[in-house]
């Protein structure tokens, strides 16, 4: 009798996507239990712009096969801010799309869905055991059928989103990128591109702000520089330039959060209120805006007292003194 071995091997199914190990887990769970059942759960993927919610809403659509044409099942995206009324969404959208059809929905930034588009969305999206809904509208039923509809939504401010809604989804939060993943997204859109040493994780990966769409911009303005330059191999003396040209300053600090930081340097501690004075900015655009950045590096303390610089910020001056005066 002969003994075989069988190997599986993992196929993957987001070859494209760095990172997000945990989401990329729960959306590969959920590939699978599709397979089998036919159906998907709500789900609402939460992240700061530029995190790759959209991206990763598309890569799981892509894998919900139908098993009679394997193709993936249609995808629509809604920009939620296009979205005026529930008229508008039941002729646009639910009558041409949702009836007798497979298909996938994101709802982009769905914080900015209208009120009464949000309510309506609590009949067609409750879960139950039958996987079935029908919507009413002005005499008429839309049957909402979960085998062949899949609902994403996706928003950078889920506060803002009806806690009822949100209580339909099953919630995935996706990560900060490492400096590391930042590398390969920027390697990735610059496939063609030879980078010197550690350039890429040591000088470039710091200045993306933590953020995958600033890797792939950041990789046009390189290939860019390489073409206008005839650069094959990108080294240090080429980022430096690139740097001056563009004006990228440590971190990826920008100019509103320098001016920030240079206050809080000749001032010490200082009240939102004068800051806002000598930034001739509102108290709300500085909290919006600039700090946001500032307080994710550590860079920045806030208390009762004011605003003061940290031990980071200083040291962030004392190996870049020039950014004290820099125009």
């Amino acid at each position: 009798m002969t003994n075989t071995t069988t190997t599986t091997t993992k196929i993957d199914l987001f070859p494209n996507v760095v990172g997000q190990y945990p989401a990329k887990r729960k959306f590969e769970f959920y590939i699978k239990a599709f397979e089998r059942t036919g159906v998907v759960p709500n789900i609402m993927l939460t992240a700061p712009k530029g995190a790759g919610k959209t991206m990763l809403a598309r890569a799981f659509a892509r894998n919900l096969i139908l098993p009679d044409t394997m193709q993936p099942k249609k995808y629509i995206e809604l920009n939620c801010a296009t979205i005026k009324n529930l008229r508008q969404f039941v002729e646009m959208i639910m009558i041409p799309y949702m009836q007798n059809n497979d298909a996938t929905f994101l709802f982009d930034e769905c914080h900015m869905l209208p009120k009464d588009v949000t309510m309506a969305l609590l009949t067609i999206t409750n879960p139950n055991k039958h996987d079935f809904n029908t919507f009413s509208y002005e005499g008429s039923d839309i049957d909402i059928d979960f085998r062949k509809l899949t609902f994403l939504f996706a928003t950078t401010e889920p506060q803002e989103v009806f806690h009822a809604l949100i209580d339909r989804m099953e919630r995935i939060d996706l990560d900060d990128y490492s400096y590391d993943e930042l590398g390969q997204i920027l390697l990735l859109n610059t496939d063609k591109i030879k980078f010197s040493g550690d350039l890429v994780s040591k000088h470039i990966a710091p200045t993306l702000r933590g953020n995958g769409r600033s890797a792939q911009k950041m990789a046009t303005n390189i290939i860019n520089y390489c073409a206008a330059n005839n650069v094959r191999t990108f080294k240090l003396k080429d980022w430096q330039s690139l740097c001056n040209t563009l004006d990228i300053m440590p971190y990826g600090i920008n100019k509103t959060e320098l001016k920030y930081l240079r206050a809080l340097a000749k001032n010490g501690c200082v009240r939102l209120y004068n800051l806002a004075a000598k930034l001739q900015m509102t108290r709300a655009a500085i909290q919006s805006d600039a700090e946001i950045y500032l307080q994710k590096l550590n860079f920045i303390e806030v208390s009762t007292h004011g605003r003061q610089l940290t031990g980071d910020a200083k040291e962030m001056f004392d190996k870049n003194p020039d950014l004290l005066d820099k125009k």
